[in-house]
């Protein structure tokens, strides 16, 4: 007989994986216990010694599908006579780490349960098991215990106790087990905050949705905004009452036949989008079956399928696909607690879908699209976070991410931990979502961060307020970070070639920078080639007014010559029959330039694309980020090689991409009266042309033929397939991100790993 103590690390709690151990540890007749704590699975057996590596053997090949085993250790015990194999309750250790699993969409087993009329869930919107339900979202600590979720609030009636303690049951052990008898129950409740008295509200609220009103309704992370997405007179309503002029609603579909119906899906988009994550999947839309104010001129939808048992139900009386979109106001985060949602939705909803299970954090659903034939993550959210990666030299740390599209990152004993999307800190609460779930985690797993990584933009640190964070702060550069999270990733520690493309990023020369090609490694950066810079007249807010952008560029093309300006500007809405819109906000525009007034310098590649878009009829404001990009890329398509001439010039020891080239050549094409997608298509051509040929010059001065590419504008279909797939045919090898956001949800993994990096002992 031998005894042995088992510690299993990994995501292994929330996930069955203590019944799947009682259950192989009765299989091979073994004595003794399993139970969870801080550090991760303890399993203590005692057996002959045949048994006992047959039961090591199935822990490490056969566990639950939802789990994913880091490490196992296995030491010798004296013997202790255990008389039986049971599950005990868990145990705290100060020291320790485990996974927290996230939410999990609904399992095919509870699916058929609610459609089961004979079942006792049929029909009940909070069934769940072991495979599924929420995890993250409602855990207050670990180890996983019902103690500590939301969940505690409800008492298990006897047949669900029954079902905890049935080792053939899945539900054994299932610490969110409930039913109708004893679990959350559902309400509706008016904008007034009004209960609204009905046997069944789920059927109630489809009649409301059938009948063109707008409801909010709460999933997993929080509540979302929806109605009826073939009532076009519901969603202006909707538009209107969030004043959401322009930017796309995310969708959710009855069933992969509908998703079919309304849009092209390949197989691996198909695999992503009906999985147990369920994010929302950027699809290309099948005709127009859907009103256009859905997307506005896109030709995209987001598409999620059902995820929660109440989302189902939503769809059992003739509703094909509703509006699902985060309820939230003005960019603040979004809504998760009911009291919240009453009083703050009550001038946009006209009735609330509630229930009385709390939420403990808030998380945002997930965006993902297939490019290139690969997963690319836009935001990460309910079903992917938190996420967890390895490091070999990691002090306790932590990093703070960027000013939009927030994450940041904790570390303790060698794992990062990155957080789900927080969103843009424009706002206090947004600040405060951040906060609140950083002292979160740092509270499970007990993390005093030596380290403090930060984005060196002066508002960014500010925001930040770095002094209530103890620990030695290190600045990073926002480019640098882009770069570090795809060596990172990657696992490359040698220096690549960085091309870095986005809206805005603080630069060591103290300009905006997003147009970079940098040398650099997990450590530190060269910068070795830009786009040409230019002026932003009115700083930040010529990112919302392409307009300004356009002008600048036309100011630097024709030497501030202000006739030449001003009738290029009528050329531009000429082509475009557009009228020219503010003639005195022109000449304000024209004499910031001109005399360096709140102009700063930018070689963003994301302000170039602003510019273009003005110039091909972008003739508005930017409601959301990447816009007047999205503009583009939407207009740009047809089989089209040809491209602008640029120019690259060496400056300084820098390579510098010649823009005014290309102004001067699209101008050209607009008098030619040439057609619009085709100068789309003509200038993704030449960001693509000068990539490789910018990419070929540092090759040859640095001989590295590895790149790295990132940033937001990598979001882009048509410039990250065929700079990626031209690079490659190069000869080069080509890095992307994968687990996290190229955009600026990935920065604070790269700080994290800049810090250390710098600080490695």
């Amino acid at each position: 007989m031998l005894r042995k103590r088992i510690l299993v690390k990994g995501l292994v709690q929330g996930v069955g994986f203590r019944p799947f151990v009682y259950k192989i540890a009765l299989e091979n007749n073994l004595k003794g216990f399993v139970r969870n704590g801080s550090i991760g699975v303890i399993i203590d057996v005692e057996g002959t010694s045949d048994s006992i590596e047959s039961f090591t053997e199935a822990l490490r090949f056969k566990c639950p599908k939802l789990s994913n085993i880091e490490d196992i250790s296995i030491e010798d015990k004296e013997i202790k006579e255990h008389k039986d194999f049971e599950i005990k309750e868990c145990i705290r250790e100060n020291n320790g780490f485990t996974f927290i699993s996230p939410d999990l969409a609904i399992c095919e087993d509870c699916y058929e349960d609610i459609n089961d009329e004979q079942n006792a869930r049929y029909r009940y919107p909070f069934t769940n098991c072991t495979n599924c339900g929420p995890r993250y979202s409602i855990i207050s600590s670990i180890p996983y215990s019902r103690a500590d979720t939301t969940m505690n609030n409800f008492k298990p009636c006897k047949s669900c106790g029954q079902e905890y303690v049935d080792q053939l049951n899945r539900r054994f052990n299932s610490e969110a087990n409930c039913c109708c008898k004893c679990g959350p129950k559902v309400d509706l409740i008016d904008s007034e905050g009004n209960r609204i008295n009905v046997n069944d509200p789920i059927t109630e609220a489809i009649k409301l949705l059938k009948a063109g009103s707008i409801l909010s309704i709460k999933g997993i992370g929080g509540f979302n905004l929806t109605c009826d997405a073939r009532c076009e007179t519901a969603i202006k309503l909707l538009r209107e009452r969030k004043v959401r002029n322009t930017k796309p609603f995310g969708l959710m579909m009855k069933d992969l036949e509908t998703v079919k119906k309304y849009c092209y899906i390949s197989n691996k988009e198909e695999k992503i989008l009906s999985g147990n994550k369920r994010p929302i999947v950027i699809l290309k839309k099948r005709g127009d079956m859907l009103p256009d104010i859905i997307a506005p001129g896109i030709k995209d939808l987001g598409i999620m399928l059902p995820y929660t048992p109440l989302h189902h139900l939503l769809f059992h009386d003739g509703i094909e696909v509703l509006i699902m979109t985060s309820a939230n106001l003005n960019g603040k985060p979004i809504i998760y607690k009911n009291e919240d949602a009453i009083s703050k939705l009550h001038d946009i909803v006209d009735y609330h879908l509630i229930n009385n299970r709390d939420i403990f954090l808030s998380v945002d659903d997930s965006v993902v699209k297939i490019i290139n034939g690969n997963e690319q993550i836009i935001r990460r959210g309910r079903g992917y976070s938190p996420t967890y990666f390895k490091h070999n030299r990691l002090k306790d740390s932590m990093s703070l991410g960027s000013y939009l599209k927030n994450t940041f990152c904790v570390s303790k004993n060698g794992n990062i931990i990155l957080s789900q999307y927080i969103g843009d800190l424009k706002n206090e609460e947004t600040i405060e979502r951040q906060y609140k779930i950083i002292r979160h985690l740092e509270e499970i797993y007990n993390i005093d961060p030596q380290i403090i990584a930060y984005d060196f933009h002066p508002i960014t640190a500010e925001l930040h307020s770095l002094e209530r964070f103890e620990g030695k702060t290190i600045g990073t550069y926002h480019h640098h970070a882009h770069i570090a999270s795809v060596l990172f990733e990657n696992d490359i520690n040698e220096p690549v070639i960085g091309v870095a493309y986005d809206g805005t990023g603080f630069g060591d020369d103290n300009t905006i920078w997003g147009g970079e090609f940098l040398i650099a490694s997990q450590k530190n950066f060269k910068r070795v080639g830009n786009l040409r810079t230019e002026k932003m007249p009115g700083g930040d807010r010529a990112a919302v007014d392409p307009m300004r952008m356009g002008i600048s560029y036309l100011c630097d093309a024709f030497k501030n010559n202000k006739m030449e300006v001003l009738s290029k500007i009528n050329d531009i809405h000429n082509f475009n029959k557009t009228p020219i819109y503010n003639l005195n906000d022109i000449d304000i525009y024209f004499d910031m330039i001109s005399k360096n007034i709140n102009s700063p310098l930018t070689s963003s590649m994301g302000r170039l694309f602003d510019a273009v878009a003005y110039m091909l009829g972008f003739n508005r404001r930017v409601t959301f980020e990447g816009e007047a990009a999205i503009y583009l890329e939407n207009m740009a398509h047809g089989n089209i090689r040809a491209y602008y001439e640029f120019g690259i010039e060496e400056k300084e020891n820098q390579y510098v991409i010649n823009t005014t080239y290309i102004i001067y050549s699209i101008l050209k094409d607009l008098k030619r009266q040439i057609k619009k997608e085709v100068i789309a298509m003509k200038f993704h051509n030449t960001i693509i042309k000068f990539t490789e040929a910018m990419c070929m010059k540092i090759y040859n001065d640095y001989d590295i033929n590895k790149v790295a590419l990132s940033g937001g504008v990598f979001q882009n279909n048509i410039l990250y397939e065929r700079i990626y797939n031209n690079l490659i045919s190069k000869g080069f090898r080509v890095y992307t991100n994968n687990k996290v956001p190229c955009n600026d949800g990935g920065i604070s993994l790269g700080q994290i790993v800049i810090a250390n990096e710098r600080e490695a002992y």
